[in-house]
């Protein structure tokens, strides 16, 4: 592939990255949405919607998340938003920085350290399988977890390569089999478990995600079950390539995998299939310290 050409991937996979941070921040900010009505305690859930939000937004602008933004994503009245914002201000869990912007507060970087404590062994025990893959790749190594018929960008380590991935970051939420982590994850479940998460998500699918075909993604599950690994085809982010393979840990319900994302020229031919067996191997790794973890619990 000429320079040319390769430039036009890059353009392209950063215009359609910033399509799916889009969608992933809309995914946190209507969480409460998915619960319906009636459930008693819709202003908590607004709230730590809303708080989610801001540590999204927040995390990639050093001026912190503008009101604009949050109020534009979140569909909510500026008023009630900007109430809400004051409510999480006065109990430390939000900041206002002096260019007007909101970032997480130092009760939320404390519940942070306090989570670390009882987080999922998997995501402790990724660290460094996620180092070595994006140094030996010099690719993005992600490990995304399942959260009900959603999954999470837990984890992301970038390579020194100069291929920068910007279609996912941690804390994106996305409907179960967006993403080859998302997809790897999938592989373990039955059919009827396949169907039934596409249809709670069938709502989400068609708003957000117009252009994914339920079918091709099925399709792709299928053959990652007989792979050991599913190749997702710059199908959610034009131009961005990834390969993952699930955590299989022994009496687990699936809740994680591993993928590795860049541009197509680095995702097809022969390094397919070297880069499911780095990360087959590490998933094999973190597998068995997760089990030593919960042994000894």
């Amino acid at each position: 592939m000429g320079n040319e050409a390769q430039t036009h991937d890059l353009d392209r996979m950063k215009m359609r990255g910033r399509i799916m941070r889009r969608s992933a921040s809309f995914n946190v900010a209507h969480a409460v949405d998915d619960l319906g009505p009636g459930t008693g305690a819709q202003s908590i859930q607004r709230a730590l919607s809303l708080l989610g939000l801001v540590g999204i937004i927040s995390s990639e602008n050093p001026n912190g998340a503008p009101l604009s933004e949050i109020v534009a994503i979140s569909g909510r009245p500026k008023a009630s938003v900007h109430r809400m914002l004051n409510a999480l201000i006065a109990m430390g869990y939000v900041e206002r920085c002096e260019d007007g912007g909101y970032r997480l507060g130092v009760q939320s970087q404390i519940m942070g350290q306090l989570a670390q404590k009882s987080a999922d062994p998997a995501i402790e025990e990724s660290e460094s399988s996620l180092l070595r893959l994006a140094e030996l790749t010099q690719d993005t190594a992600f490990l995304t977890m399942r959260t009900g018929s959603y999954s999470i960008c837990a984890r992301r380590e970038d390579g020194f390569g100069p291929i920068f991935n910007n279609a996912l970051a941690v804390g994106d939420r996305h409907p179960l089999g967006i993403g080859a982590g998302s997809l790897a994850i999938m592989t373990q479940f039955s059919d009827a478990e396949v169907d039934a998460s596409f249809e709670a998500n069938s709502r989400i699918f068609a708003d957000r995600y117009p252009e994914v075909s339920v079918p091709r993604l099925k399709e792709i599950i299928r053959r990652g079950r007989h792979d050991g690994f599913v190749h997702n085809p710059g199908l959610f982010a034009q131009g961005s390539w990834a390969i993952g393979v699930p955590v299989r840990v022994k009496g687990r319900k699936p809740r994680a995998a591993l993928s590795i994302a860049s541009i197509e020229e680095r995702m097809t031919g022969a390094r397919v299939f070297e880069l499911a067996e780095l990360l087959q191997h590490e998933a094999r790794q973190i597998a068995v310290a997760v089990s030593s973890v919960e042994d000894q619990t």
